[in-house]
């Protein structure tokens, strides 16, 4: 990636977006970083000292990407070089727990928003022979209990990811993931947040029924240790300056483990994963 390129980031009002948002304009980049309200693009002027462009972009409202893409190309003289797409929202909850209300909001952010942006933009990423990284997750690659909704969404991403890359390659436009686990973000006190909300609003015959999963998802946002955020934008690094990028770049040790998972006969993977999630549950 050449040295001033235009790049536009969604979902940086916080956590990784916010850092790559930074850690790009440091590069000396054009960016421009979708937020949702006027408290964070102040935020983003003050701290990167004028260097990063805010736009208001909400990315289930076609009008708001379509003002977006009109600031871009304006500043821009029509160019775009590189699409990062980091907006989304987490939070653990069991399938049955989940109201039909959150289960449509984060599909609408995760999964429609993120195909929605990535449309509008691909006529100038072609034009420009740009790139496509989406900021996915580990629950993209393995799935875990207690995760349903995030991993259906965060599957369609690397699903979406890796067809797009398929159909961009003719066109000279490179598309890749980076797949984080935990790092070190607001977004986990965010979704413990969540998490809590949406099983105080049922019995407590569910609550017990499914306390083993609530309790080990506590653990997890609370307990285990955090990859720093440096990772993530090392492996944004690799990817935006590789001539051939990987599919997938897989941050956080504990991510790249339960990657490794995957390989295991089915039945070996779901006894450690149900053994890890009943560890803490007392016997009778």
């Amino acid at each position: 990636m050449r040295a001033g390129s235009s790049i536009l980031i969604t979902g940086a009002s916080s956590g990784i977006g916010l850092a790559l948002a930074l850690h790009l304009a440091r590069q000396g980049h054009q960016v421009f970083a979708g937020v949702r309200q006027d408290r964070d693009a102040e935020v983003l002027r003050a701290r990167s000292k004028g260097r990063i462009t805010p736009l208001r972009l909400d990315v289930t409202e076609a009008s708001s990407i379509e003002q977006a893409l009109l600031a871009v190309t304006t500043k821009t003289h029509g160019k775009l070089d590189v699409l990062v797409n980091n907006a989304g929202v987490a939070f653990s909850c069991p399938l049955e727990m989940t109201s039909q209300a959150e289960l449509s909001q984060l599909m609408n952010v995760n999964v429609l928003g993120t195909f929605a942006v990535t449309r509008a933009c691909l006529p100038l990423l072609r034009e420009t022979q740009g790139r496509i990284v989406n900021i996915s997750s580990i629950s993209g690659v393995f799935a875990a209990p207690g995760l349903t909704a995030y991993v259906a969404s965060k599957h369609a991403v690397e699903g979406m990811t890796a067809a797009l890359r398929l159909e961009m390659t003719p066109h000279g436009v490179k598309v890749c993931s980076i797949a984080p686990g935990k790092i070190d973000t607001p977004i986990w006190n965010k979704a413990l947040d969540t998490s809590g909300a949406l099983s105080e609003q049922h019995t407590g015959e569910l609550q017990s029924i499914y306390r083993p999963l609530l309790d080990f998802y506590k653990r997890y946002a609370s307990q285990d240790v955090a990859t720093p955020m440096d990772a993530v934008l090392a492996a944004a690094d690799q990817a935006l300056a590789a001539r051939h990028p990987r599919a997938r770049y897989i941050v956080g040790r504990q991510a790249k483990l339960r990657a490794c998972l995957n390989w295991l006969p089915t039945r070996w993977r779901e006894l450690l994963v149900l053994r890890a999630i009943l560890s803490n549950v007392p016997r009778p």
